[in-house]
């Protein structure tokens, strides 16, 4: 009995000590839990700002740096003009977007400045101008010209121009002491004015009943009025019209362009040139589709040149406006005061005077004067181009510099970000010039050769 009780007291310490030794088990369960083990230690002594930034720079467009990549990005929100300027809500938006992001110590990583670098440029990627509008606008400012085949910049028996006019609540906003509606309204009157006796001039307003509240939606979404009828300037006449509507509500752009569409239906191209501009400062807010009306008016029977002004307008109106004027075959163009209304709407009074010296038969359509548009056009390029890229690089340095001065990133990061602001800056300017080389290059070509070329190289590829 006692040799029994001895194994017996052997084999339970054994059993004992196994149960309670550190050592893993031998098995293959064991090896795999041990495995995982390893890897949630390995991932929690993982820094988690490193894991962050491999992801937010997943979800950030890669930086533009082709003329096709930078003329064809969407503009950021903050963009259009100088940071420094914009309503403090904005300012502290953009700044507050950045601060989003991990902190940057004193010894930064690639990833981390990349990281900025992206986000800041989606935020204030500016609006470049498109080489391949050159010659559109050239066409306009060449109105007559024999080269031109398409046949809305020939001269008609009849010239027509409507102004469709944006008269939602924001235009209640005040611009150097006056609101945005009445420096557009005193920009028509003006315009109008000046147009020879045999034009005819017609305004459409939207958006300008009701109020901008919800409650007020319905009525303010339907309001879109012919004021002033296609005839030709009538100033008492013009002015009541003028007279008769406020910035209140809504913006049922896509509306006023299925009713413009309408105003013009009996004025077919076969003998009317047709002139469209269309005033916003926003985008649609009335659930219509602007891009799809625009595209129907285009490729209808009354053949408009569609001009659309941004007037003092966001980066999302800047988008959505641009998009409507592609759809409708025609420009776009900014418009940040009185002045540069006025500068865009003077093009079609240009127009109308070569259209009232060709009933005269003072104007015989002759080509010499492309070369001359070609000269004047190309410094005004390489000015809108430098000032978008002047913009761009002081607007991403100021929300970064104050980021800097908070502590969210070290000096050295700024520095580096900094550079690559500059590095971005002269590498533009670089492309200003092969760009300017390429237009000089055209103008001895027939202006259809021309327009071929350059959107080959500028429109059609980056489509």
């Amino acid at each position: 009995m006692g040799r029994k009780k001895q194994i017996l007291i052997v084999l339970m310490s054994i059993f004992f000590i196994s149960a309670c030794s550190d050592k893993p088990v031998e098995s293959e369960t064991g090896k795999e839990v041990e495995t995982k083990e390893k890897k949630m230690e390995q991932k929690e002594t993982t820094k988690p700002d490193e894991r962050d930034t491999a992801f937010l720079l997943s979800e950030l467009p890669a930086p533009t740096w082709t003329v096709q990549e930078i003329v064809h990005a969407a503009a950021g929100e903050f963009s259009g003009q100088d940071f420094s300027d914009l309503e403090l809500e904005k300012q502290n938006k953009a700044v507050a977007l950045l601060k989003e992001l991990p902190k940057i110590g004193k010894n930064p990583t690639e990833d981390e400045i990349e990281l900025y670098w992206r986000k800041s440029l989606e935020l204030f990627h500016e609006d470049y101008p498109n080489p391949a509008n050159v010659l559109d606008e050239i066409a306009i400012e060449s109105f007559g010209n024999s080269e031109i085949e398409d046949e809305r910049y020939q001269f008609k028996d009849k010239l027509n121009v409507e102004i469709i006019l944006d008269a939602s609540g924001s235009m209640a906003k005040k611009m150097n002491g006056k609101t945005m509606m009445d420096t557009a309204k005193e920009a028509i009157e003006e315009f109008a004015g000046a147009l020879p006796g045999g034009a005819n001039i017609a305004l459409r307003v939207y958006g300008h009943k009701g109020s901008n509240e919800d409650k007020d939606k319905e009525v303010s979404c339907k309001s879109n009025e012919l004021v002033y009828d296609m005839q030709s300037y009538d100033q008492t006449s013009l002015q009541d019209s003028l007279n008769q509507f406020k910035p209140t509500g809504f913006t049922p752009l896509a509306n006023a362009l299925t009713e413009a569409k309408k105003d013009l239906e009996k004025l077919n191209s076969d003998e009317n040139t047709n002139i469209i501009y269309v005033v916003s400062d926003g985008v649609e807010t009335c659930n219509g589709d602007p891009v799809a009306e625009a595209k129907k008016l285009a490729e209808s029977d009354i053949q408009p040149i569609v001009n659309v002004i941004g007037f003092d307008v966001d980066s999302d109106g800047q988008n959505q406006l641009k998009e409507v004027a592609k759809a409708a075959k025609g420009l776009y163009a900014d418009a940040k005061n009185q002045e540069q209304l006025k500068e865009e709407l003077e093009k079609t009074q240009e127009i109308a005077k070569q259209w009232e010296e060709w009933k005269r038969d003072a104007v015989n359509g002759a080509s010499s004067q492309r070369y001359e548009q070609m000269r004047k056009n190309i410094p005004r390029f390489g000015i809108e181009w430098g000032d978008a890229n002047s913009f761009e690089k002081f607007n991403m340095r100021q929300p970064l510099n104050m980021l800097k001065d908070e502590g969210h990133i070290s000096r050295t990061a700024f520095q580096l970000l900094s550079d690559k602001t500059s590095e971005r800056y002269s590498h533009i300017m670089e492309l200003r010039k092969e760009v300017e080389n390429d237009l000089r290059n055209l103008a001895d070509q027939s202006f259809e050769e021309a327009r071929e070329e350059i959107n080959q190289k500028y429109k059609e590829n980056s489509e």
